[in-house]
């Protein structure tokens, strides 16, 4: 749900529960007799005053909302019972809901994308784990990025690979290519031929930790992969173009589009 619509729908909550409130305290202060035109207070009850419902719900209203206006007032003891009552009422539930919006008014959007499958990608003559990572909200700063491999054994999911790096300053597109010939990848290399070649179960975990350069509020987005979700690619769709210097508008329609690899990539990634 977008920023907007969870507002809105706190905004209607809101005013349906103030206005339950109000009916609900106007209909003790009838159903007690509590309430007396302030004109009327230093005469004898028995002169029958009668205030009209519309005037208890305004004076419901009044005393929700301030400390009222003096011109309806409280003649008994549960008047005023039920005047502090909802006096007390009204403070819980509008600090409750102030706080609440402005929870959704600062907390950031999840506007971090992560590509839908994981890629392995050739260039350079090497060939790379690659994600792409899309950013379509503020600037991020101090990223980490953790790759985690986990395999299942007996029934129980273990983790068999990790790799993290940082990254200090992230505006909208961050490409992270992991040089699989890398001899410290070698075991990374290994689950990833097992899995595409020989169908091997693993689950693959891509996930960003950033915080936000504006607001320093800490961001967390993680994309979750199978054996299915390799592929091999030759690059990524672009997604915008440099003009003068500046970058054209990004096209995110065409976030998770790539060109496919040729298939005698893929066999040589097989031999190596």
């Amino acid at each position: 749900m977008s920023k907007p619509k969870r507002i809105l729908t706190l905004l209607v909550i809101y005013i349906v529960t103030v206005s339950i409130n109000i009916i609900s305290f106007a209909y003790l202060y009838n159903l007690y007799d509590s309430i007396i035109d302030s004109s009327l207070a230093n005469q004898e009850r028995a002169v029958n005053h009668e205030v009209l419902f519309s005037d208890i719900l305004y004076f419901s209203g009044i005393t929700y909302l301030t400390i009222g206006y003096g011109d309806f007032i409280p003649i008994d003891g549960q008047g005023k019972f039920l005047t502090v009552l909802q006096g007390f009422s009204g403070v819980i539930i509008n600090s409750t809901f102030t706080g609440i919006f402005l929870y959704y008014l600062v907390k950031r959007r999840k506007d971090v994308l992560i590509s839908n499958k994981i890629h392995i990608r050739y260039k350079g003559n090497r060939f790379y784990l690659s994600v792409r990572v899309g950013n379509t909200g503020r600037a991020l700063v101090n990223i980490n990025r953790v790759l985690e491999i986990f395999a299942y054994e007996d029934n129980i999911r273990k983790k068999k690979f990790q790799l993290s790096e940082e990254y200090h300053f992230f505006e909208k597109l961050l490409y992270w290519d992991i040089d699989l010939l890398d001899k410290n990848n070698h075991k990374l290399l290994g689950y990833l031929k097992s899995a595409v070649f020989n169908k091997e179960s693993i689950l693959l975990r891509v996930s960003i930790i950033a915080t936000d350069v504006d607001s320093d509020e800490s961001i967390f987005t993680s994309q979750y992969y199978n054996q299915n979700d390799i592929v091999f690619i030759d690059d990524y769709v672009h997604l915008y173009q440099w003009n003068n210097h500046e970058p054209t508008k990004i096209n995110w329609k065409y976030f998770n589009q790539t060109y496919d690899a040729d298939s005698s990539l893929i066999e040589y990634f097989k031999n190596l």
